[in-house]
């Protein structure tokens, strides 16, 4: 938890003071800090499995930082949700109070109950185990989505709820469609970038990359030095953690409506990181 605190502390202000640097208004300005604060689960995981790395000691330090970050979305995109449609502090709070109240509930049943829920839809048959896990995804994303809760969230909450031979078939099965959606959530992204409008944007993102990309690295560094992990393994976590992706994108989408230059801006940054990150995390053996 008080790594998931500096985390916060560190990734965060870059976007925000950006934002209002260039004279945005504070909500884009608090979305930008949302795009420079959450790491790309989806390529950390990636990296630390293309190189063998999720024995390591650091490892956990950095699951525990992206979990952290996957569960602070759950709050911080229903409030960005409620100020966006312009609610009152009443539906603010409400909205906010309705997340966690999800959250809080599908976590207790994951804690409690998982390897109960995971026995229950377990079955040899790789087809019909495929098909129930989509189904709950489906069932819960959606549930979460109409509670006000990103249907992402709900997802992951799935993830964390299965355990055990569950979990591992799981992994097997939905792995190659995994790596699917993720290029196909990528290439729609693309589709709605204008090329032109990156070179413009280009040097501010690469700057920005560059501060968040250290404040990453000394959020990794400590959060494994607290576990006793050596040096090496410190600036290992550190540098898995640089790399931006899919809630980058999805924060920023929610606020081109408001700020049109925020598209650009974190399309050219997650480009940016999504590159660097890997290249970096490769270079620390």
């Amino acid at each position: 938890l008080l790594s998931g605190v500096l985390d916060f502390a560190l990734n965060f202000p870059p976007g925000l003071i950006t934002g209002l640097l260039l004279r945005w208004r504070p909500l884009p300005s608090v979305l930008l800090g949302g795009v420079t604060y959450i790491s790309s689960s989806g390529i950390v995981a990636k990296v630390l499995a293309e190189l063998k790395r999720m024995n390591n000691p650091e490892t956990p330090s950095v699951i525990s930082v992206l979990v952290l970050e996957d569960l602070a979305m759950a709050v911080y995109l229903p409030l960005i949700a409620a100020l966006l449609v312009g609610g009152g502090p009443l539906r603010t709070i409400l909205s906010v109070f309705i997340a966690l109240a999800t959250v809080g509930i599908i976590l207790l049943v994951a804690l409690r109950y998982g390897r109960q829920v995971s026995k229950l839809f377990l079955h040899e048959s790789d087809e019909i185990l495929l098909l129930t896990t989509f189904g709950v995804v489906l069932l819960v994303g959606g549930l979460a989505h109409r509670l006000q809760v990103s249907a992402a969230i709900g997802a992951f909450l799935v993830g964390i709820a299965l355990s055990g031979p569950m979990a591992e078939k799981s992994r097997r099965l939905v792995g190659p469609l995994r790596d699917l959606f993720a290029a196909t959530f990528f290439f729609f992204f693309g589709l709605q970038i204008d090329p032109r409008t990156l070179p413009s944007v280009m040097i501010l993102a690469v700057g920005l990359g560059i501060v968040s990309s250290v404040t990453k690295v000394l959020t990794g560094y400590w959060a494994a030095g607290r576990e006793g992990v050596d040096r090496r393994g410190r600036i290992r976590a550190g540098m898995v953690l640089v790399a931006r992706g899919e809630f980058s994108i999805i924060i920023a989408g929610l606020g081109t409506s408001i700020e049109p230059h925020l598209g650009p801006l974190a399309a050219a940054y997650v480009l940016f990181l999504a590159i660097l990150g890997p290249a970096l995390a490769r270079f620390v053996k």
